[in-house]
């Protein structure tokens, strides 16, 4: 198969979709939109500490957290360029943040409608991008490259159900800047491609992925002396130090429960329901469920990455679960009708859906509610942030353990505590060296939370040692500021 099997794919989005069905994928999009929007004050974050690095570079400081230092944080490169060409274009970067996450939230679910079900039925496809559109999770990841990872993992699984290898070669690249351990998905994508024509496909559709990639590394290497950003390792270290657990944290998802069904157990059990319904309906039809083996695959490498290098059960690591999930309802839901058609008149055809679209209205309905909640900044860190940029002197370095909010708003030099901005410091968190930090750092001041965290072990020793005191200006229930005390000459 060569770069031109586009040209024998069973359909194509230019020239055979029809307009009129990307009209209703479109007006479907619209309670999305209107969700975005009252969620546009949402701030997560680690996306402030994605804002702050495009911040800096907008204002001529470079493309780092800490102006001055050449450290890279940035877990996704691809979406930090494109924050960096938004904002440079609208300037508020806040703005920025929420419209390109609606924006690729919109677009991973037309693609992933266009992929999946426009053989079954433009119904199909618009229930699936209104169950997507207000599902609540994913309100929750605005900010991160979440959207932008789930816009480019159904593109490559529709330049894959389509056979056109090269366009699957270039988002492959730009999928793999977006998220590293989405190299699963391409595996994936090559083994089934293996075994379905017992031979590879051609090199040249993987010339400009590997340029794309390289150019990147190449940068990398120029501009911060490292081919690979920290934030990968330092991932690897907070694992395993243990603080987050031992051993299998990546399966203590039940956190999510709350976030994103709101404890809503008749709607977690609905769409999990239909969406073992859905899997199963597709992979026992033989026409086309190679793609749904693939994605399988896909979720389980990605699932053995995550759990066997005990990485921290961040929320919007599980997207790729909740995409598919809601992709899986969706066709379970449309079997519904398959069942109950042989049992009506052919002239009622129509009320063989009148369980799918109750199932479905009480979906949007428990999506909606808890999707429209207002949402802003993590407020205690804002306002402790803005405290700091009203409380400390300019120069002031600032330790802290959770570095998005309260850098953004303190714009102050942070110190990360585990790592992810300043080098040293993951290492030291997972060699379980928690005072190691401070032979390499000199904080003015550090945030810890009252009770501490057990990574605030370094801090709450060098309070009792006498180097910090507890700064009384500083009133914020559940946090303490220490100020760094000054310490006697020794006598030589």
């Amino acid at each position: 198969m060569t770069s031109n099997s586009g040209h024998h794919a069973r359909r194509s989005l230019d020239k055979n979709a029809g307009p009129s069905r990307f009209f209703l994928y479109l007006l479907s999009c619209l309670p999305l939109f209107y969700l975005a929007w009252l969620n546009r004050h949402y701030q997560l974050d680690d996306a402030l500490i994605y804002l702050r690095y495009v911040d800096n570079f907008l204002n001529g400081e470079g493309l780092v957290y800490n102006p001055g230092i050449y450290f890279n944080g940035l877990t996704s490169p691809l979406y930090s360029y494109c924050v960096i060409l938004v904002g440079w274009l609208i300037s508020n970067l806040q703005a920025t943040n929420i419209l390109l996450a609606a924006l690729f939230h919109a677009s991973a679910s037309i693609v992933f409608a266009e992929t999946f079900f426009t053989q079954q039925s433009v119904a199909a496809g618009c229930a699936f991008i209104i169950l997507s559109g207000t599902f609540p999770y994913f309100f929750l990841v605005y900010g991160m490259e979440t959207p932008l990872l789930m816009l480019l993992i159904g593109l490559c699984c529709y330049f894959y159900q389509t056979e056109n290898n090269f366009w699957l070669g270039i988002f492959s690249g730009l999928l793999i800047l977006t998220r590293v351990e989405s190299i699963f998905l391409i595996v994936a994508f090559l083994i089934g491609y293996f075994i379905k024509y017992r031979t590879f496909p051609a090199y040249r559709n993987f010339i400009v992925p590997l340029i794309l990639i390289a150019t990147n590394l190449i940068f990398n290497k120029l501009y911060y002396g490292s081919y690979l950003p920290a934030t990968g390792n330092a991932k690897i270290w907070q694992g395993r130090s243990g603080l987050w657990g031992d051993g299998w944290v990546f399966l203590n998802a039940g956190y999510l429960l709350a976030w994103a069904f709101g404890s809503n157990r008749f709607y977690f059990l609905t769409v999990f329901g239909f969406s073992v319904i859905g899997f199963l309906k597709t992979i026992t039809t033989f026409e086309h469920r190679e793609i749904h083996w693939i994605i399988l695959f896909f979720l389980f490498g990605y699932s053995l990455f995550f759990i066997f290098l005990n990485i921290p059960n961040y929320h919007w690591y599980y997207a790729p679960y909740f995409i598919f999930t809601l992709l899986y309802c969706t066709k379970g839901l449309f079997f519904i009708p398959e069942l109950f058609e042989g049992l009506v008149k052919s002239d009622l055809k129509w009320a063989a859906f009148l369980p799918s679209l109750l199932v479905m209205t009480a979906l949007i309905y428990w999506a909606g509610g808890l999707s429209s909640l207002p949402r802003g900044p993590l407020k205690a860190y804002r306002d402790i942030g803005v405290w700091l940029n009203q409380n400390t002197a300019s120069g002031d370095q600032i330790a802290v353990v959770e570095i998005g909010t309260i850098g953004w708003y303190s714009k102050r030099p942070i110190i990360d505590i585990l790592g992810l901005v300043n080098p040293l410091n993951a290492r030291f968190l997972g060699e379980r060296k928690f005072e190691e930090w401070l032979n390499h750092y000199s904080p003015d001041f550090i945030l810890i939370h009252d009770p501490p965290w057990p990574h605030e072990l370094g801090a709450v020793n060098a309070l009792a040692a006498g180097r910090f005191g507890v700064d009384p200006r500083f009133r914020f229930q559940n946090y303490r500021l220490l100020r760094k005390l000054p310490q006697p000459e020794q006598k030589s």
